[in-house]
């Protein structure tokens, strides 16, 4: 059941803006089947398809909650520049709010994403300075009137900024869903022991979870062991590639089958489009199961387009 005041919550997105150029060729080489692309020193490679998009983790969550109905804001850096300013005018056309957009003197940042013929990825980013925010004045007042804040990614903040953020917005009674750099999940368990404590919604794919033990993603029993337990968040939500998604509960463990894309042109935003999906049916229905099932159907339509936000779902 859809609640009657869900249009009232504020979310707001942290992490980063950025310019997304794909490149997708069927002759980039590969080392071995299925393995990532491996380009010569000196060599020179011509593109069967190129794209131009907008993505970043905050800007491609706050893109799916506007197209899901809610009054949205981003906070993130972006420079002064011709990249800068697509990415604004296209979050002006998305209906996401500009308003805590920080300027900075250097570029906005870019990522090259190269397609092999299997649709396998690289990706070159330049990260420029998202990961510099500014907790000012204005950014706290937003805090205090939004429901919900997501925390994406953020690779280069320190541990430090970030605890310091999230128990800002713990302080302002704002609901907490954290998505942390893939790296971080490496250092384990103790060094992310007080993430898990703050967060009331942690999400992380199955290779993450399976760091942080210093496993592998296949040997986690995620039908049987209760991750949210052992980690003891709230509400624990894992993907796990083909194999679909799982939602943890101190009482119940949830399982969603993928949805099977019309086709598959690239994975880049996946992450994205299904964390803002589950979030925002989340929010709505307060049903982990039909949120589950929202975010597949979110993922799935991202992954059949070159862009992190053309398959953006509506769900207003």
């Amino acid at each position: 059941m859809i609640k009657k005041n869900w249009k009232k919550q504020q979310i707001l997105t942290v992490g980063s803006a950025t310019l997304d150029l794909f490149f997708q060729s069927n002759d980039f080489p590969e080392i071995e089947k299925g393995m990532r692309l491996s380009l010569a020193y000196g060599g020179k490679y011509i593109a069967d398809e190129f794209a131009i998009c907008p993505g970043g983790g905050a800007t491609n969550t706050a893109v799916s909650l506007a197209r899901q109905g809610f009054k949205v804001f981003c906070w993130s850096k972006i420079a002064n520049d011709c990249v800068g300013k697509q990415l604004i005018d296209n979050l002006k056309k998305e209906k996401v709010s500009i308003d805590l957009l920080e300027n900075h003197s250097k570029q906005t940042t870019i990522s090259i994403i190269l397609l092999g013929k299997g649709r396998e990825r690289t990706i070159v980013t330049f990260r420029a300075a998202n990961d510099k925010l500014d907790l000012n004045n204005r950014v706290k007042k937003r805090f205090k009137k939004a429901s919900w804040v997501f925390f994406s990614g953020l690779a280069r903040t320190t541990k430090e900024l970030k605890l310091s953020l999230i128990k800002y917005a713990k302080q302002t009674n704002t609901k907490v869903v954290l998505a942390l750099s893939g790296n971080e999940y490496k250092k384990g368990f103790n060094y992310l022991d007080e993430y898990f404590q703050l967060s009331d919604i942690f999400m992380v794919n199955a290779h993450e979870l399976a760091d942080i033990w210093g496993g592998n993603a296949p040997d986690l029993d995620l039908n049987k062991t209760n991750y949210a337990k052992k980690l003891k968040v709230p509400l624990l939500v894992v993907t796990y590639d083909v194999h679909g998604s799982w939602a943890y509960t101190e009482a119940k463990i949830y399982h969603q089958p993928i949805v099977k894309p019309t086709r598959i042109i690239d994975t880049t935003g996946a992450g994205d489009a299904f964390g803002a999906g589950f979030l925002g049916k989340y929010i709505k229905t307060n049903n982990i199961q039909e949120s589950l099932g929202f975010a597949a159907e979110n993922s799935a339509s991202v992954i059949s387009h070159i862009s992190t936000q053309k398959g953006l779902l509506y769900d207003k």
